[in-house]
This record gives structure tokens, sequence and C-alpha cells, in this order.
């Protein structure tokens, strides 16, 4: 039984691997290129009549297709009638993009300057591309560590001492797309304004609180992966736990022969810190999650299913032992019980060995906990 899951597991790695991050890059998006998506809607609109027209509070009309969605303040449709935005609900956009599509189809639709996704935990730019007073196009996107919840592709166009903006939204879910949104040059600004969020998009490029574990050859755990969010297993006291998670919830102490511990809970998560007979020199022994308040090393999260974990490490290894020994660090393994999957990873770092456990009930992660041994 072993045996067979581990040859399963590996047939599905090898069809779950990421793109190469070396493709060619996709080329920037335009203004031309998102009016051209919506005047082609609004022709295919005037062909038929909608299955639902419903005016919303900000005075547009919601004109449903079925497979597309037009945003108009024109009650009835003309060649002439302003298209505010175009929602693409069941067919693929201009990119290759619809819902269902992964976060890694989509990345690969645009340019991409930032393979690893190195910003902010919550915030990340993608690309800039062109200066003031010429187009400027640029990527973003709002997330919560690896789990990408926006991603915006913006086109800044001057037009004398003003700017339009058009856009691309895409709305994702599990870092799978839910909602595609299309919006040409309706927005109106200043050239400082526009130089004003350009800048801004810019300076999120120096940022490298966080980056998103992206690989299609994924190397042994080692001490960078050792992370929680931007909580640093290794090195992180109670002050970097508490300034990403808040206050916790409870907070107790036990002694543990001469020394003591500090148990410190939140939702769906927790930290023990150990301390010296003085209560002093707090080190960070064992955080562990069962909630989706927090992601653990390489961004997995409590619910990713087996194969989506896996595929995240390396897979090399015979029956049990995904790669390494098994015993001495680094290495991985698979374990089983009557209750339970348990994928195991040890990484030697220079104080002694991590070990990351990962829990599955049935196909999905319900724990991970990861502690010195």
């Amino acid at each position: 039984m072993k045996k067979i899951f581990a040859l399963l597991l590996s047939a599905m790695l090898l069809l779950s691997c990421l793109p190469a991050l070396g493709e060619e890059e996709s080329l920037p998006l335009t203004a031309e290129e998102i009016a051209s998506v919506c005047e082609g809607l609004l022709s295919e609109a005037l062909e038929r009549a909608p299955l639902a027209a419903e005016k919303q509070d900000d005075g547009l009309w919601h004109l449903d297709y079925g497979d597309f969605v037009l945003y108009t303040p024109d009650e009835t449709l003309t060649g002439a009638s302003p298209v505010a935005a175009a929602e693409l609900t069941y067919r693929p956009d201009a990119r290759g993009i619809s819902a269902g599509s992964s976060l890694d189809a989509l990345l690969a639709a645009y340019p991409l300057d930032n393979a690893l996704l190195t910003g902010a935990y919550d915030e990340v730019t993608l690309y800039i591309s062109g200066l003031l007073p010429e187009t400027v196009s640029a990527g973003c996107a709002v997330r919560t560590g690896s789990r990408v919840l926006v991603l915006e592709h913006l086109v800044y166009a001057a037009e004398g001492d003003e700017a339009t903006l058009s856009s691309v939204v895409y709305t994702l879910e599990g870092n799978t797309v839910v909602a595609v949104l299309w919006q040409p040059a309706v927005a109106v600004m200043s050239l400082p304004e526009a130089q004003s969020e350009i800048d801004r998009l810019a300076a999120l490029q120096e940022e490298n609180e966080y980056s998103m574990y992206r690989s299609d050859a994924p190397d042994a755990m080692a001490r960078e992966d050792l992370t929680f969010g931007s909580i640093d297993f290794v090195s992180a006291g109670v002050q970097e736990v508490t300034a990403f998670l808040g206050e916790a919830q409870s907070d107790t102490w036990a002694q543990d022969g001469e020394n003591w511990l500090r148990v410190m809970q939140w939702e769906g998560a927790q930290a023990i810190f150990q301390y010296d007979a003085a209560r002093k020199n707090a080190t960070l022994q064992l955080v562990q999650v069962t909630g989706d308040l927090l992601e653990g090393p390489r961004g997995v999260r409590v619910d990713d299913t087996l194969e989506s974990v896996a595929a995240r490490f390396p897979q090399e290894g015979d029956g049990i032992v995904l790669y390494g020994d098994g015993e001495n660090a680094p290495y991985g393994r698979i374990d089983f019980s009557e209750t339970g999957v348990y994928l195991v990873y040890a990484a030697a770092v220079e104080d002694g060995t991590v070990l990351l456990a990962l829990t599955f009930v049935g196909d999905r992660l319900a724990d991970i906990t990861c502690t010195w041994l």
C-alpha cells in the first residue's frame, strides 16, 4: 500500500509542476487592447437581448448576457454607448484567462519582472514598464502571503496635463481566478496624481519582507524556508511574533525543569517559547497552525491538498522516503496511520535540526507543526 501510494504521489507531482519561470515574457497591456475588448463585447451585445438588466447604485446598468456582463450608463445600447467595465464570466479573455485559471497561468499571461513575488506580505508589484508622460503599464497584487486575492494590470496614458487609467482586474480564491473585469480608460486624474500612484508601486518593488515560493524543481527544505508569514522560526522572539499576529488570546507560563515555557495562543495558531530560570532569553521552540490565520513554510496552508503541498518539496526517494535518507537532515518522508497521512521534512540549521510535520485528514492539510529536534 505504501509503495503504491508513493508511486501515485510521484505521478501527481509530475503533473502538477509549476510552469518554468524562464519562459518568454508576455507583452505589456495597452489601453488599446482593453478598449478593443470592451468594444468587441459591445458589438456582440448589440446582436442579442440581455438575459437580465439591473440598475446599480452607482447609476450604471448591469446588462447580463450570460458569458459576459456589461456595465454602462445606457439602459438601451447603441453603437456609441460607453462601456464602463466588462466582466467575463464563462469565456476566456484576450489573454486566455477565465474563471478557473490558475495563478501561474495568470502570471504567465503578462510581463513578470518579479518571479518570486517579492514584496510586502500583503501587497506586491509585478512589473512597471514605461515612464510618464509616455504610457506606463504596471502589474500589482493584493495578497495574504502566498495567497493572492486581487491581481491588477494598470495602464496610465498621458493626455496633456491629465492621465487616463485603464485596467484589468482579476479576483482569486485559493489562487484560482473567480472573476475577470476589463475596464477601459474611464478614470481621469492629473499627471502628478498618476505619477504618485506609479511612485508608490515603484517603492513597493524595493520591499523584501516576503517572497513567494515558486519552483518547478523544488530543493530540499532549508534554513531560508523556515518562516510563517514574516515570522522567522529560527530567530523570531516574542516581539516579532506578536507584531505579526497581534496580542495573544491566551498567554500562560509553565515550569520546565530549571527553565520556563511560555505558551501563547491565537485562534488557529500557537507558539511556545522557552525561557531560562530568570524568565529571560526567550527562544521559539514550536509553532503550530490549525486554522487559516497563518501560513507555513513554502506557503503551505491549512486545507491545502496533499498533492499541492507535496509538489513544493522534492520527490526523489523510494517508498516512504521522499528525499534524503529519512533520518539525517535534510530529508523528507511520508508516514501513514489509521487517522491520516503525514508529510515530515527536516532542515539542518546552525544550532541543530528543525522538523516540519504536516498532518492530513483525508486529502486536506489539517495541522502544520514546526519544532526543534
